[in-house]
């Protein structure tokens, strides 16, 4: 009996030993956590206040980290006619420098997606139309042009260039019926941009084509579609305004209520993205029981379950404004459960061979017809929301310039730059009234459909792998030997005396 209980006592040892090794040799391969309510194959970007003006990226850094996710598309507006951010050579480069070499939570390296806008310099209003659609597309300002494309060019990586955004609004000098502007005049400015790229050998750029969530006029956005040899990416600004800007609905809602989604989707298929969308916090007149949180997870889970085509979505993230992502411990909660957890799943595209050096572009005159401002970078695009709302999903941001500081200064303070979105879209730019929209009350408090959650797994290096466990199993060997020669030991000891 004492041999047999030796014997078991012996084998336990040597199966706890060995358990405990197992445990060590492949708790570091892999484990399941939690993942975003989004697919984690839509790209998570953000617009940020400061971000790329400060090269330290701190403020998009300290939200990524927050949230858990890395933003890998960038996003920032350049007007053409304003000092600081349209004069390429003035700031673009080292900014494109810092937004390449972006890390956070573990993941280096995010995708540029700038809206570039042709107007300015200030005022910008949509009757200081400086860069005619008409004359962009006869060439008037060519050179200008080929200094954008020669240095996003000589930068190299991917790189994404929405001209023209919301061509379908009313609210921009290149907008629809304004300044005498026609879809086809549009398309043939929008048309002649890509050209000149194309004639640079700017081959890593992508072209955005970007239309709103809804116009005024009602307008079918896709009589503004340049093509799809003109157009690599097709974008949707979308934003819900709660009782400040035509009521408060979901992001389903909101690509819906006029079929915007499906008008777009139907194009082509070509990727496609939320160049820009976010939520306001709710205020009195918002149904009872939404938050900015759930409004999130509900449209991270609408990506998954109704529009399968998007594949990036860059939050607007105006800092102080309503639309801040960290406007309150809520949204942020929403955000992580929303976006949260999905690791380096969408490292940015690695960049393309650099293209043949195309001939020299003739020499860049000032990129306005009128006289421009000081050399000295002193602006810097501050998007502020003014422009008239969705019927339910609200208005879109209209990027106003603001002031930016060196690429080597702090982020100046909110005095110097744009003043924050106001509470409310600018009288007589109010969306249809509640009997003209499709969507009721009782609708705008549904949650959208979540998208099953996903299993992330955090793994380390094969070649790691393999030496913990070969190591493990070095050590295992060794133990059993030594139980073994020790019980064979004992039992031998006792055999004699017998």
């Amino acid at each position: 009996m004492r041999k047999v209980g030796l014997r078991h006592r012996a084998a336990s040892a040597v199966a706890a030993i060995w358990l405990s090794l197992s445990a060590v040799a492949t708790g570091g391969i892999s484990h399941p956590a939690i993942a975003a309510v989004a697919p984690c194959t839509v790209q998570f970007g953000m617009y940020d206040t400061n971000t790329p003006w400060d090269p330290t990226m701190t403020s998009i850094r300290n939200l990524d980290t927050a949230i858990g996710r890395h933003s890998s598309i960038v996003h920032w507006y350049a007007q053409w006619g304003d000092a600081g951010s349209g004069n390429f050579a003035a700031n673009q480069p080292w900014m494109l420098k810092a937004v390449r070499n972006y890390s956070s939570v573990g993941v280096t390296g995010s995708t540029p997606l700038i809206t570039w806008e042709a107007w300015g310099p200030s005022p910008m209003t949509v009757a200081n139309n400086t860069f005619p659609l008409t004359k962009i597309a006869a060439g008037a300002f060519d050179p200008y042009i080929d200094s954008w494309a020669v240095g996003l060019r000589t930068y190299g990586a991917p790189v994404l260039l929405d001209f023209g955004h919301e061509m379908d609004g009313n609210w921009y000098p290149w907008g629809n019926a304004v300044n005498g502007n026609t879809p086809a005049q549009y398309v043939a400015a929008f048309r002649h941009v890509h050209d000149r790229f194309v004639a640079a050998g700017a081959t890593n750029v992508q072209f955005v084509w970007n239309p709103n969530v809804w116009n005024p006029a009602g307008v079918d956005q896709r009589v503004f579609y340049p093509g799809d040899a003109y157009v690599d990416w097709m974008a949707i600004d979308v934003y819900n305004w709660g009782a400040n800007g035509g009521g408060w609905a979901s992001l389903a809602q909101g690509l819906t209520v006029v079929q915007t989604y499906a008008r777009v989707a139907g194009l082509n298929a070509k990727p496609m993205m939320l160049a820009e969308y976010a939520s306001a916090e709710p205020v009195a007149g918002d149904p009872a029981g939404v938050t900015k949180g759930q409004w999130t997870i509900d449209a991270a889970g609408a990506m998954g379950s109704q529009f399968p085509r998007l594949k990036a979505a860059i939050w607007f993230n105006q800092e102080g404004s309503t639309f801040a992502l960290n406007s309150s411990g809520g949204s942020m909660a929403g955000a992580a459960s929303a976006f949260g957890g999905c690791g380096s799943t969408q490292p940015p595209p690695p960049p393309p061979p650099p293209p043949p050096p195309p001939p020299p572009p003739s020499p860049v005159p000032t990129p306005v017809s009128t006289p421009p401002p000081s050399p000295v970078p002193s602006h810097a695009p501050s998007p502020v929301p003014s422009h008239a709302p969705s019927p339910v999903a609200g208005h879109s941001p209209s990027p106003v310039a603001g002031h930016s500081p060196s690429p080597a200064a702090a982020p100046p303070t909110s005095a110097g730059r744009s003043p924050a979105p106001s509470a409310a879209p600018p009288a007589g730019r109010k969306s249809p009234s509640a009997t003209g929209s499709p969507k009721s009350a009782a609708a705008a408090t549904k949650a959208s459909p979540q998208a099953t959650r996903l299993a992330a797994y955090n793994s380390i290096d094969p070649g790691t792998t393999a030496v913990m466990i070969g190591g493990a199993l070095v050590v295992l060997a060794f133990l059993s030997w030594a139980i073994q020669r020790a019980l064979g030991a004992v039992f031998g000891k006792r055999l004699k005396k017998r």
